[in-house]
C-alpha cells in the first residue's frame, strides 16, 4: 500500500499543512474555513507571483458563480487571522495589487518528508502529490468574510434597543446542479428581500441584499450570522428544479435559541416564481406575527406570473448594475433590455434600465440630456406597469432632483418610495444625499445611517456615510468610516476617490495623491481635477495648474466645469470659479444639485454671487457648518 508523501509550507511564523487543511503558528492552531484555507494555499503555492482574481475564483470556486466581493472578503478574513496580535493589518503577508489580484509577500520554504515506501519495500520517485479532490456541492456553505469586528457592536447594540424584529434573508442555495441557474437563485434572494421588506416596515426590518449576499455559501452558524447582523430571525431557502419546474424549500429560524419555527416545500412552474415569492413572504410574516397592512396584502394577492427568461435576464442585470463600473453598466443595460424583450410587461426591468442610464451619465458614458431623458421614459413606463414599485419612485426622485432640479417633486417621490418600502436601503441613501444638497445635513446623515443599518456591508453606502460625516465637520470620523469600508473592499475605486477628496480638502496633498493614483482608478478627467484641487489647497499652485491642463480633453466639457470650479475656488480665483459654475449651470450638470453641500466650494460661501447662484436654482441656501 502506498504511503502518500505530503509537503508542508513554512512562511514567517506560520506552517501550512495541506493534507490536514491546518494552519499553525507554533502551538497555536488557526481556524480557517475550507475556502479561506484553499485561497491561502493557492497564494502560498504561487509565492511572489501576482495571482489574478479570475484565477483565484476558478481554483477556489470551480464551476460555481461567485462575486468578486466574496474573494475580497476571504482575503480580509485571512489578513485578520495572519495579523494575530502583532498590531499590523495583515497586508505585510497578503498584498493587494489593484485591478489585478493578490500576492503572498513573505518567502515560502517547502518541507519535504522522507521518501514514501510501498508495501514491497520499493521506493517511488519524489515529487508533489496532489491532494485527494473533494467534490463540494453548490449548496455547501462557505464563509466569505470576517466582518464581525467592524460591525458587531453597532448591530448588536441596535438589536437590544429597537422595538421591531430584524430578519436576514440568506442567499437562496442553488441545488439545481446547473451553475447557470445561480443568477436565478440570486434574483430570488433579491426579490424575497424586497417583498418581505415592504410588508410592514414598522414591525419588521429586513437586511438589504448587499449585506445578505455576503453570506452566500457561508458555513457560519445561524447564531454567528445573527450576532454579526444583529437580527432576530434568519430565513434559509434552497432551489431545485428542471424541465420548467422549480422546487423551493424554506425554513424560518429564530436566532436566540436557533428554533426552527416553520419549514415548507413548494413545487411550482418556473413561470410562477414571483407568485411563489409572494406566498412565501405572506407565510413568513404570519410566522413572525407581523400584521400585514391592507396595501401589502392586496399587492401579494395580485401578483402576476413572469416569464423565466425575463426574470433571469433581470437578475443578471441587477448583479452587474451593482458593480458600478463602465464595463458592468454596458452589460447590465443589455440584460435589462433582454428582459424587456422577453416580457414587455415586467416593470422591474424598466426601473433597472432607468437606474442604468443614470449611472451611465455619472460615469460619463452617456450625454447628460440624452441619458436622463431615456431614464425618465423607462421610469415612467415602470410606474405605469406597477405604481407600487418603490424602485421606480426612487429612480424618478433621483431624476427630478439631479436633472430637473424639481426639489419639491423629488422629495415627494423619495417619501413615496420609502412609504412603499421603508426597508429599501438605496432610497434612504439617495434621499440622504438629496437632503444634504438642500443643506439639511443632519437629516441627510440620519437617512444614510438608516441605509447603512439596513445594508451594513454596501461599499457605496459606507463611503457615502463617511462623506456625510465630513460635511458635518467630522472629517476624521469620515476618514475612519471610509477606511473601514476599504478594509473589506480594498479595490473599491469610489472609496479611494472619496478619501482623496477629503484629504485634499484638509490640505493633505501626499495622502490625496496616493488615494487618487491612476492604478486605483482608470485615468478619467475628473480625477486629474480632484488632484488639481488637492494641490491648490496645499498651496502647490503650479502643480494645480499643470493638473488642470492635463485634464483638458479627457472629460466631456459638460462634466468638467464643476470640478474646474472647485480648483479655482481653492486658489482664491473666484471669478474663474463662478464662470465655470455658470457653464455647469447652462449644461445642467447633475453635480450642480449638490453645489450647496460640497465642501470643496466652501470658500465661495461668503461671496454674494454664491447665494445668488443658489437662489437661481430655487435651492435653499445651506447653513455654514463649523469645521
Amino acid at each position: 500500500m502506498l504511503q502518500e508523501r505530503q509537503r508542508h509550507y513554512q512562511f514567517g511564523p506560520f506552517r501550512l499543512d495541506p493534507a490536514q487543511q491546518l494552519l499553525t503558528e507554533g502551538d497555536r492552531k488557526i481556524q480557517l474555513t475550507p475556502k479561506a484555507f484553499q485561497t491561502l494555499l493557492v497564494l502560498v503555492e504561487n509565492q511572489g507571483r501576482i495571482v489574478e482574481k479570475g484565477e483565484l475564483l476558478q481554483k477556489v470556486w470551480p464551476d460555481t458563480f461567485v462575486e468578486e466581493a466574496t474573494l475580497a472578503q476571504n482575503i480580509f478574513t485571512l489578513r485578520k487571522q495572519l495579523q494575530g496580535g502583532r498590531g499590523d493589518d495583515g497586508v505585510s503577508y497578503i498584498e493587494t495589487v489593484p485591478k489585478r489580484g493578490y500576492r503572498l509577500v513573505p518567502a515560502v520554504r517547502v518541507e519535504e518528508p522522507l521518501e514514501p515506501l510501498i508495501s514491497h519495500g520499493q521506493q517511488v520517485a519524489a515529487g508533489p502529490v496532489k491532494a485527494r479532490g473533494k467534490i463540494w456541492l453548490i449548496v455547501v456553505f462557505i464563509t466569505v468574510a470576517a466582518i464581525g469586528e467592524l460591525l458587531i457592536w453597532q448591530r448588536v447594540h441596535s438589536a437590544r434597543t429597537r422595538s421591531r424584529p430584524m430578519l436576514a434573508v440568506l442567499p437562496v442555495q442553488n441545488l439545481t446542479g446547473d451553475p447557470n441557474q445561480e443568477y436565478l437563485a440570486d434574483g430570488l434572494t433579491e426579490e424575497l428581500i424586497a417583498e418581505l421588506g415592504s410588508l410592514n416596515p414598522e414591525q419588521l426590518g429586513v437586511i438589504a441584499r448587499t449585506s445578505a449576499m455576503t453570506y452566500k455559501q457561508t458555513n457560519k452558524t445561524v447564531h454567528q450570522i445573527g450576532k454579526e447582523l444583529g437580527v432576530d430571525y434568519v430565513l434559509e431557502s434552497s432551489l431545485r428544479g428542471g424541465s420548467g419546474q422549480v422546487r423551493f424549500t424554506a425554513q424560518l429560524i429564530r436566532v436566540r435559541d436557533q428554533t426552527h419555527l416553520w419549514t415548507q416545500n413548494y413545487n411550482r412552474a418556473m413561470a410562477d416564481v414571483l407568485v411563489l415569492q409572494d406566498e412565501l413572504a405572506r407565510t413568513v410574516a404570519e410566522q413572525i406575527r407581523v400584521e400585514l397592512p391592507r396595501s401589502a396584502a392586496t399587492r401579494l394577492a395580485s401578483s402576476r406570473p413572469v416569464k423565466p427568461e425575463a426574470y433571469d435576464a433581470y437578475s443578471k442585470g441587477r448583479y452587474f448594475w451593482n458593480q458600478r463600473t463602465p464595463e458592468a453598466m454596458t452589460i447590465a443595460e443589455n440584460y435589462f433590455q433582454q428582459a424587456i424583450r422577453a416580457d414587455p410587461n415586467f416593470a422591474p426591468a424598466y426601473a433597472g434600465l432607468a437606474d442604468c442610464y443614470q449611472i451611465m451619465v455619472n460615469l460619463g458614458q452617456r450625454d447628460i440630456n440624452d441619458g436622463f431623458r431615456l431614464a425618465k421614459a423607462e421610469t415612467l413606463k415602470a410606474m405605469e406597469l406597477d405604481p407600487t414599485l418603490a424602485e421606480a419612485h426612487a429612480s424618478l426622485a433621483s431624476i427630478m432632483g439631479d436633472f430637473e432640479w424639481d426639489w419639491q417633486g423629488a422629495e415627494t417621490e423619495y417619501k413615496r418610495a420609502l412609504e412603499l418600502n421603508p426597508n429599501y436601503a438605496t432610497a434612504h441613501h439617495w434621499y440622504g444625499e438629496f437632503l444634504a444638497g438642500m443643506g439639511r445635513y443632519a437629516e441627510g446623515t440620519a437617512e444614510i445611517q438608516k441605509a447603512h443599518e439596513l445594508d451594513p456591508l454596501s461599499p457605496v453606502i459606507g463611503v457615502s456615510l463617511g462623506q456625510m460625516y465630513c460635511r458635518l465637520g467630522q472629517c476624521q470620523t469620515g476618514i475612519e468610516q471610509i477606511k473601514k469600508t476599504l478594509e473589506i473592499y480594498p479595490d473599491f475605486a469610489e472609496g479611494h476617490e472619496a478619501l482623496g477628496e477629503i484629504y485634499g480638502y484638509l490640505g493633505m496633498y501626499q495622502q490625496a495623491a496616493a488615494e487618487l493614483a491612476e492604478e486605483r482608478k482608470p485615468p478619467i478627467g475628473h480625477v486629474d481635477l480632484l488632484l488639481a484641487y488637492a494641490a491648490a489647497k496645499a498651496g502647490r499652485i503650479e502643480e494645480a495648474k499643470n493638473r488642470f491642463q492635463k485634464s483638458e480633453g479627457r472629460l466631456d466639457p459638460q462634466q468638467k466645469n464643476y470640478y474646474a470650479a472647485t480648483m479655482f475656488a481653492a486658489v482664491g480665483q473666484n471669478d474663474k470659479a463662478f464662470a465655470q459654475l455658470e457653464n455647469a449651470l447652462r449644461n445642467h450638470d447633475p453635480f450642480m444639485a449638490y453645489v450647496g453641500a460640497d465642501i470643496k466650494l466652501e470658500s465661495l460661501r461668503s461671496d454674494p454671487r454664491y447665494r445668488k447662484l443658489i437662489r437661481r436654482m430655487n435651492m435653499p441656501v445651506p447653513d455654514v457648518v463649523a469645521r
